[in-house]
C-alpha cells in the first residue's frame, strides 16, 4: 500500500514539473538569401515536409495538441508555450534523385520564449536516400533529410545541453582529387601537333 501511495505521488509530481509545450510556429519560411532550385522548392514543398514532421515530433514531445502554432490569434491561447521558429537556408539538391547524387536540407532554428529567442541553433543533414536510393526521386530524399532534422531539433528542444554536430556530405559528394583539381602545365601530356 506504501509503495502504491509513493507511485502515485511521484507521478503526480512529476507531471507538475512538466516542461512549458514546444510549438512549431507556421509557415516555415524561407530565409531572403535562401540558396535553392525553384523546380525542387515549387515541386517538393519542403516547408510543408518540415512542419509535418517537426510538428509532429513536437506533438509527441508535448504528449497533447498537434505541435503547431498557426499564428499570433494561437500565441494567445498558448501564452504558457515557447515557440520553435524554422527558415530554410539551404536546400542543396536538383531532380534526378539518387542518380544526381546525395541531397541535403540546412534549417536556422529559434527558440523563443515571451517572443525573445532564448536559444539558436542551425542544423544540416544530408541523404543519398538509403538503401533503396536508387529508385527514390528527389522530394523523397529531401522527406528524409526533414525527418532527420525533426530528430534533432525534437531532442535540442528538450535538452538544452544538446549541441546538434556538423554532418560532414557523404562521399558520394566529394570530387576525386583527381577530378575536382585542374592538370598542371607541367603535368599534361603535351597535345600532337598536326602534320
Amino acid at each position: 500500500m506504501k509503495r502504491l501511495l509513493l507511485l502515485g505521488l511521484t507521478l503526480s509530481a512529476s507531471s507538475a514539473f512538466a516542461a512549458n509545450p514546444v510549438l512549431l510556429e507556421t509557415p516555415v519560411t524561407y530565409a531572403p538569401d535562401a540558396s535553392v532550385i525553384k523546380q525542387v522548392r515549387d515541386e517538393c514543398h519542403i516547408e510543408d515536409l518540415l512542419t509535418h514532421r517537426v510538428g509532429d515530433v513536437l506533438r509527441r514531445n508535448n504528449r497533447k495538441g498537434n505541435g503547431l502554432l498557426a499564428s499570433e490569434a494561437d500565441a494567445a491561447d498558448a501564452a504558457d508555450a515557447t515557440t520553435l521558429r524554422l527558415q530554410i537556408m539551404n536546400v542543396f539538391g536538383v531532380g534526378g534523385g539518387a542518380w544526381s547524387g546525395p541531397k541535403a536540407l540546412t534549417v536556422s532554428a529559434d527558440l523563443l520564449e515571451g517572443g525573445k529567442v532564448v536559444r539558436h541553433t542551425t542544423v544540416k543533414r544530408w541523404s543519398i536516400g538509403g538503401i533503396w536510393g536508387g529508385f527514390k526521386g528527389t522530394c523523397s530524399i529531401l522527406d528524409r533529410t526533414a525527418i532527420f532534422i525533426s530528430k534533432d531539433l525534437g531532442r535540442w528542444v528538450r535538452d538544452p545541453s544538446y549541441v546538434i554536430k556538423e554532418e560532414a556530405p557523404p562521399a558520394e559528394a566529394s570530387a576525386p582529387a583527381a577530378q575536382s583539381a585542374p592538370e598542371s602545365a607541367e603535368t599534361a601530356e603535351p597535345a600532337a601537333k598536326p602534320e
